[in-house]
Order: C-alpha cells, then structure tokens, then sequence
C-alpha cells in the first residue's frame, strides 16, 4: 500500500515537472520565460522566487478553498479574485525580501519581478490544486492536500528546470556562429521551439 502510494506520487511530480512541463507542454507563463532567460543570474533567481510563491500560493488557497469559498458555495465565482489577492501578498513579501537582502538580483530581475503577480503559471497552478484537471474540463476527482504539495513542487520545478535550461542555451548561442538575421530573439523563439519538442516527446510515458 506504501510503495503504491509512492509509485502515484512520484509520477505525479514526473507528471508535473516533465511530462505535462507548464512552459514547454502547456505554453502558460511563456512571458518570464523569455523576458528574463537571457542571463543564467536571473534565471536562476527567477526559478527560486516561483518555486517559492507557487508552493505558498497553492497551499494557502487550497486552504481557503477547503475551507471558506467551497463550503459557502461561491468558490466558482470568487477564486480568480481571492487567488490573485494571495498571490500579490506572496509576491510583496518576496519583492521586499530581495530589495534588502540580495538588492543585485532585485535590480536584475526588474519588472518581471513583480508580474509574477499575474504570472499565469502561479494561478493556473494554483487553480489545478483545488481543481485538478480543470483546463482539460475534467474537474472528476480532487487532490488531498499532500497530493496538491508534491504536484506543486513538481510544477515549480519543472518551470525552473525549464527557464534555466533555456538561459544556459541562450548564453551559449550569444558566442556561437548565428547568421545575423537570427540573433536575439528570432534564435530564440527557434531554440524554445526545439526545446519544446523534447518535452513534447516525452508524452504518454508511464501513461501521463
């Protein structure tokens, strides 16, 4: 019975990290993904900020969705309001943090910092933690709330693993022989899609 419950979980994290990657399979949360990727720094950054806010925003709403807006019944009116107002407050306190803590990163990072706020990546992990299934309209089973932590985790890391495979690729293609017509961010583009192929190849295993 363990080792059955293991087995689920751990293809649930493939499922989420790899399998179904939320930028490279579902192509949500694209604009981070190119906006900051030019540098490994930044990346890198990028990647810890949204493994942190998507892993608090999901467990505090499916907290508030468990307890508050599903049992009042107006849980399918009101969860992109309150969702969002999570995330904000998640992402002030991130932004302070890194303003007086690592103040370089801070200015890295610049606008795109703030936008995770409306980084559709967040809510749409957010509201697959309280509603799995939900952007295939087969909302038939619900996640405890192990289960929601563990895929959270995997779709966290799987967006890092992402963005920073995707930053070191860019950095290599600034000093490699790109015909001139293909620098910046047509190369780019072209690269994402490459990438994209791989993680697209990787559908149907283990039955994902």
């Amino acid at each position: 019975m363990m080792g059955e419950t293991l087995r689920n979980l751990a293809l649930l994290f493939i499922g989420a990290a790899l399998v179904n990657n939320i930028l490279l399979t579902r192509f949500i949360g694209l604009c981070p993904f190119f906006g900051v990727s030019g540098a490994m720094e930044t990346s890198v950054g990028m990647a810890g900020a949204v493994v942190f806010v998507m892993t608090l925003a999901s467990s505090a709403t499916w907290v508030f969705w468990n307890a508050l807006l599903s049992p009042l019944g107006v849980g399918d009116f009101l969860y992109i309001p309150a969702f969002i107002l999570v995330i904000a407050a998640l992402v002030q306190f991130v932004e302070m943090y890194l303003r007086k803590a690592i103040p370089t990163l801070y200015r890295a990072m610049g606008i795109y910092l703030p936008l995770i706020t409306t980084n559709c990546a967040v809510l749409a992990t957010a509201t697959e933690a309280v509603k799995p299934g939900f952007f295939k309209m087969n909302i038939a089973y619900s996640f405890g709330f192990f289960e929601m932590l563990v895929y959270t985790v995997g779709v966290a890391v799987g967006f890092g693993f992402a963005l920073i495979t995707f930053a070191a690729l860019r950095e290599r293609l600034e000093v490699a022989p790109v015909p001139g017509i293909l620098k910046g961010s047509p190369m780019a583009f072209v690269t994402a899609g490459l990438l994209s192929l791989g993680y697209v190849g990787l559908s149907g295993m283990f039955g994902l």
